[in-house]
């Protein structure tokens, strides 16, 4: 289950003849041609000695073909596809005139591999068809060293974030969201580092985007290649590799003012170092702090809502020519002084309460990459472990208390995930990939009230400790009974077991409760077809379902059980490239059936708990474009309309009822702009901005989550003087200082006086790149 993040990668990687934008500077021939294959998604295996050959820059919007072209035709070289997706990189043929007498044919000479280089899996699916939509490159260049859902939600039409904070933020994917708070719940929308899966719970890490080469989003749901956890949708972000051509090193410098807040700061260090002739090094460690912008009179605090971000990040390739092993390494923490909520009628960005409410995410990841091609098949292995913790505190005083009250809570998630995966090229018209994967782990909520300000009461909650262990099968086969015609059909069969434990906590008694059940087997299908209708035109169709599995809850103090959901996708569209001047478009239509929607909710007494909230359907309209007007000028964006509905099937649950299912905006849009004029006093300039409209929502349904949000448009605007070896850089957010609520979540506690997070005020950070 971990690896399948590649899987789909691979799935709908790049494809020759649709228009992509690159970027690549000039260096050496083999770093070049390895971050060009990063960019498009393919894997090279490099034929010839480019020891010591470089290669221009390569920027702009153009075919892969026409890459490749572009970057190998000064050094007598040339990409041949050997696969789908797969590219061999050799010497170019001479071009002579034909002889006038016959010349004997020569004996065929084993080709000797100098390199090969992995960097997306063979398709098991259908191009088109299951719902790839990748970071355009120069807008994720915009948002390095920003967190994930930030760089994502603002990037991508189709994904939406809660926005309550770095680190405990939770992803929604085509309106597919189930709740705002982070509980035990499995999350909807699965995430990989690589082949590397980095958590199976909420929320999202937010791992900061350095030295990241690619991000893909997979609409969902995507059960059948990735398993558990993402009936929603796949976010997948590929690091830069370790590069054994050359040591080389990179120094990135930032400082930043926000309006009426305090100063921020960056700094971000990338090492790459060769070790003999066939391993290297990767090192990348950062730190951040942005500066906070809420004051509380009461407790005489200011900027208290800062946000300190600090990671690292190893990676060490060997390659022998046959195999290629990656071993990689995780770390990262994230530290708020305070949480980002005022109160939803507060005409300030001021914070009234009585508690501080501080929380802090950390997360650890190692695993091991391993791949080897095995004739016209890849042979992939992926390992992980992982640990994801979240520490939260809030404010649960309520009115007429003398003391100030407030809830502890720490959640832990740990799991451990292998995955085997076979993968064949193309032969006759048939690609097939299938494989087995192991996952287990264990998650721990302990829960704990308590007064601020005096020992006399004690602390009093529960705990919730649930083991899960689960084997799964998978695979998919494609086949082409014309030339102009796919279709692709695979399943995954899984058997799960989750374990419950309760301990209840208070001044004189803890009690503790099991609930063990069995194996549950699930099975999820997929199905999809593609009609090449002209060389420029593809209509797809496609069928999809994914389940997660059935759990209990602490509500009371006791267990109660709830459903495993499931969705089902049925989805129709079409795309197009080299419409007009470079234009690519695709537009699709689909529907979601939810059933027994699991979601974190809200008990009476203010605590989070998991509970069935009712069955969803969700209907929706996908609109993404990309265009090149001119030379210099790069257009890309999307539009995403849907029409939810949720039905509540358990009486007394707040956050439920009738209506739009919660936190998703009916219309949402993203366009950026990449500009780039030309030269200023001998270095280029590159010009960027970057709008997304959030459409109006609401919180929930209940007492305390009629909230609205969103309505409001977020721009940022960017501007970098420079190359690849040192560059000043410009970046103006929110620059008309548009005030908003991007978020309608506080204290879950205090539901009588709803919290809202406020829009970030006008903030300007100016940085500095240099390469080493």
């Amino acid at each position: 289950m971990s690896v399948a993040a590649v899987v789909v990668a691979g799935m709908l990687a790049a494809q020759a003849g649709a228009p992509q934008t690159f970027s690549v500077g000039a260096g050496p021939a083999t770093q070049s041609i390895n971050r060009l294959a990063a960019q498009a998604g393919v894997d090279v295996a490099i034929a010839i000695d480019l020891s010591g050959r470089r290669t221009p820059e390569l920027r702009g919007r153009m075919t892969l073909d026409a890459a490749f072209e572009r970057l190998l035709q000064p050094l007598g070289a040339r990409a041949v596809l050997i696969g789908e997706d797969a590219y061999r990189i050799e010497a170019a043929p001479r071009r002579t005139p034909p002889p006038s007498t016959p010349t004997p044919t020569p004996t065929p000479v084993t080709t000797q591999l100098s390199e090969i280089v992995v960097t997306a899996a063979p398709p098991v699916g259908l191009s088109q068809a299951s719902g790839r939509t990748p970071v355009d490159n120069g807008a994720l260049e915009r948002f390095e060293g920003a967190a994930t859902s930030d760089a994502v939600a603002d990037l991508t039409a189709t994904v939406d974030s809660t926005r309550q904070g770095t680190g405990r933020n939770k992803l929604f994917v085509r309106g597919l969201a189930d709740s705002a708070m982070n509980g035990p719940l499995q999350a909807t929308v699965g995430q990989y580092l690589g082949d590397l899966r980095l958590s199976f719970g909420s929320p999202d890490p937010d791992l900061a985007l350095v030295d990241i080469r690619r991000i893909e989003v997979f609409e969902g749901p995507q059960g059948t290649r990735f398993g558990v956890g993402a009936i929603g949708g796949v976010l997948r972000i590929e690091p830069a590799a370790p590069e054994l051509e050359e040591a080389s090193g990179r120094l990135i410098l930032g400082g930043g003012a926000t309006s009426g807040g305090a100063d921020s700061s960056d700094v971000a260090v990338v090492l790459n170092q060769p070790i003999g002739e066939q391993a290297a090094g990767r090192l990348v460690a950062y730190a951040r702090r942005d500066g906070g912008f809420l004051d509380n009179p009461t407790l005489g605090l200011r900027n208290a809502d800062y946000v300190d971000t600090t990671g690292a990040r190893g990676t060490l390739r060997w390659t022998n020519g046959d195999w290629t092993v990656d071993v990689v390494g995780v770390a990262q923490k994230v530290q708020a002084g305070d949480a980002q909520t005022i109160a939803v009628d507060s005409a300030r960005l001021l914070k009234t309460g009585r508690v501080r409410e501080p929380y802090s995410s950390t997360i650890a990841l190692a695993g091991v990459t391993a791949r080897r091609w095995l004739g016209s098949a890849r042979l992939t292995s992926a390992t992980s472990v992982s640990r994801h913790r979240l520490d939260e505190r809030f404010d649960a005083t309520l009115t007429g208390d003398i003391y100030p009250a407030a809830v502890d809570r720490t959640q832990t998630a740990s799991s451990a995930s292998s995955e085997l995966r076979i993968d064949m090229a193309p032969s006759r018209g048939l690609t097939w990939s299938g494989g087995a994967a192991i996952a287990f782990g264990e998650t721990t909520v302990e829960r704990r009230r308590q007064t601020v300000m005096t020992t006399l009461t004690p602390a009093y909650g529960a705990d919730l400790k649930r083991t899960f262990a689960e084997v799964t099968a998978f695979g998919e086969a494609s086949v082409a009974p014309a030339p102009n015609w796919r279709f692709a059909v695979g399943a995954r069969l899984s058997g799960t077991r989750i374990d419950n434990d309760i301990l209840v906590v208070a001044a004189d008694f803890r009690g503790k409760e099991r609930d063990h059940h069995g194996i549950n087997y699930r099975l999820s299908p997929s199905l999809s077809a593609r009609w090449d209708v002209t060389p420029e035109t593809t209509v797809f169709a496609r069928l999809e379902q994914a389940v997660r599995p059935a759990g209990v809850n602490e509500a009371n103090g006791a267990f109660e059980r709830y459903q495993g959901d499931r969705v089902t996708l049925l989805e129709l569209g079409a795309r197009t490239y080299e419409a007009w001047h470079g234009l690519t478009g695709e537009v699709s239509a689909g529907w979601m059936d939810w059933r027994d929607v699991q979601a974190d909710i809200i008990t009476p007494g203010g605590d989070m708990v998991t509970d069935n909230v009712g069955d969803g359907v969700i209907k929706f309209v996908s609109v993404k474009a990309a265009w090149r007007p001119t030379d210099g000028l790069d257009i890309s964006g999307g539009l995403f309309l849907n029409d939810s509905q949720l039905t509540p099937t358990r009486i007394g649950v707040i956050g439920g009822g009738k209506g739009d299912i919660p936190n998703v905006a009916p219309i949402g849009g993203q366009v950026s702009f990449d500009y780039q004029p030309g030269q200023v006093a001998g270095l280029p300039l590159r010009l960027g901005a970057d709008f997304r409209y959030v459409g109006r929502s609401r919180l929930g349904v209940g007492v305390g989550l009629d909230v609205p949000q969103g309505g409001y448009l977020l721009s940022a605007l960017t501007a970098r003087l420079g190359d690849d070896r040192r560059a000043f850089t410009l970046r103006v957010s929110n620059p008309m200082d548009v005030t908003g609520i991007r978020y309608g979540i506080g204290s879950p506690y205090q539901l009588s006086q709803p919290q809202a997070v406020p829009l970030r005020p006008l903030t300007v950070r100016l940085g500095f790149e240099a390469a080493f």
